[in-house]
This record gives C-alpha cells, sequence and structure tokens, in this order.
C-alpha cells in the first residue's frame, strides 16, 4: 500500500481535482450534461497529475531541502517507478485531448496547458526569477478553457485575472518558503515581508476583482468568505510562522473562487 500511497502523492490530487473540477462544474452548469462536462475536463486532469510527477522528478535534489518528505527525496517510491506513472498520464493525457476534444482553437488551450506545464523545469532552472509569474499563467489557462466554450460570458474573464493574481500571490510565498534549495534570482535581493505583503495585495486585488461581480447575497457571502481566508492566512504566517498552514489556506481561497465559475 505504501508504494501506492506515494504514487498518488506524487499526482498531488487536491491540485490535480482542483484543475479537473474548474472545467467540469462550470460546463456542467452550462450544459446540464455529465458527460459533456468529463469528456472536457478529464484531459486537465490527466495533464495535471503528468505536470506534478515530472516536476517533482526534476526538484527531487532540491526537494531534499525543501521538501524532504515528499515520495521520492523520502525514497517511499523508486524513480523509476515515477518516471513509468509519468508517462503513463502524458499517454492518457495525450489520448484523452485526441479523443474528447475536437481539433481546433479549443484543443489548441490543451495542448499549450500540457507544453507549458512539462516545460516547467527550464523555467526553474534558467530563468528562475519568472516562475511565479509561469505558474500564474498556467493556472490561468483552465478558465481560458471554459471561455474558449463559452466565450459570451464577460465574468469569466474578470475570473481569469482575479486566477492569476491568486496564484501568483500564494507562489511568491512558497517561493519565500523554498528559497534554501532554490536557484538565486533577483527575488532572493528582495526582503521576505516587502515580497509578503506584495503576495497579500494580489490576493486583495484578486477578490476586489471578483467584487465587482457580485449580484446576489450568496455573490457577496463567498467573497466575504474569500477575505476572511485570505486574511487568516497572513496571520498565521506573520503571527504564528505556520508558513504551510498559511499556504493551505490560499488554497481553500482559489476553491472558493470557483463558485464565480459556476
Amino acid at each position: 500500500m505504501k508504494p501506492a500511497r506515494a504514487a498518488l502523492q506524487l499526482t498531488r490530487p487536491d491540485s490535480s481535482l482542483l484543475a479537473f473540477l474548474s472545467v467540469l462544474l462550470p460546463v456542467f452548469t452550462r450544459t446540464q450534461s455529465l458527460a459533456v462536462s468529463l469528456t472536457r475536463a478529464t484531459p486537465l486532469l490527466f495533464v495535471s497529475m503528468c505536470t506534478f510527477i515530472i516536476n517533482d522528478l526534476d526538484d527531487m535534489e532540491k526537494d531534499k531541502i525543501n521538501h524532504p518528505q515528499r515520495p521520492l527525496p523520502s525514497g517511499q517510491i523508486k524513480p523509476a517507478y515515477a518516471a513509468v506513472l509519468y508517462y503513463a498520464c502524458l499517454v492518457l493525457a495525450l489520448l484523452t485531448i485526441r479523443f474528447f476534444i475536437a481539433a481546433g482553437h479549443i484543443a489548441f488551450w490543451y495542448y499549450m496547458l500540457l507544453i507549458i506545464s512539462i516545460s516547467y523545469s527550464y523555467i526553474v532552472e534558467f530563468l528562475p526569477g519568472l516562475k511565479s509569474a509561469y505558474v500564474a499563467a498556467a493556472v490561468s489557462i483552465p478558465i481560458l478553457i471554459v471561455i474558449a466554450y463559452f466565450p459570451q460570458e464577460s465574468r469569466l474573464y474578470f475570473v481569469t485575472v482575479a486566477v492569476g493574481f491568486f496564484t501568483l500571490g500564494r507562489e511568491l510565498c512558497m517561493d519565500i518558503r523554498d528559497r534554501p534549495g532554490d536557484q538565486v534570482s533577483f527575488l532572493h535581493s528582495i526582503e521576505p515581508r516587502q515580497i509578503l505583503i506584495t503576495a497579500f495585495v494580489l490576493q486583495v486585488l484578486g477578490i476586489a476583482l471578483l467584487s465587482w461581480q457580485i449580484g446576489s447575497l450568496l455573490d457577496l457571502a463567498v467573497v466575504l468568505a474569500m477575505a476572511i481566508t485570505v486574511s487568516l492566512s497572513y496571520y498565521f504566517w506573520l503571527q504564528w510562522h505556520r508558513e504551510k498552514v498559511a499556504i493551505d489556506l490560499m488554497k481553500v481561497v482559489m476553491l472558493l473562487g470557483m463558485y464565480f465559475l459556476i
């Protein structure tokens, strides 16, 4: 069971599921077809899974410093097994895009996300200062896929930018935490507290964008919940020095923001 659990951890099931749901839910609420929703969302599940596996393979040495508890640096799973799992997920990603997504400009976004995701290691290695912005752009692509299916909905454009802000803020915080093992970039010359303030401002900007979309009491409740969660995350970081909890709370903000896709 341990190798199976380690293999599952490699795929980051929470983040992979979030990418899957970011297309599944908005498509389902608009088409009322589970079959259509699954075919449009399933490629993202495999794209996300193979992305996290290859990133862990590429970052094995850095993770011995930054994340020694992860399956590869801790020895819970052998790199060869992880590589086999990566290629299996990559093949499934390519096949589901090929057979589930009609050729054309929409399929382009799926392939673009796959290429950007599995090329992440080159950014980390040679352009580390752009890492956070690169991830924010990649995370926004599933929303662009939804826009490609429903281009008439202006609300989705605001959500795309907000997701970019939320992700960029979270990634900047993760960069602070991972400095000891990361490549040196211009960000290392900036005080961590200044980066943290920038990250907080970005998250607030994301909430402000979504505030423009408030049209009901439920909308208002979700925005308030997001604002409270962001505030809690920075309280955990600054007052209690619980960086992991703070970063997990930022992921909750993303999950709450998914409401505006539905």
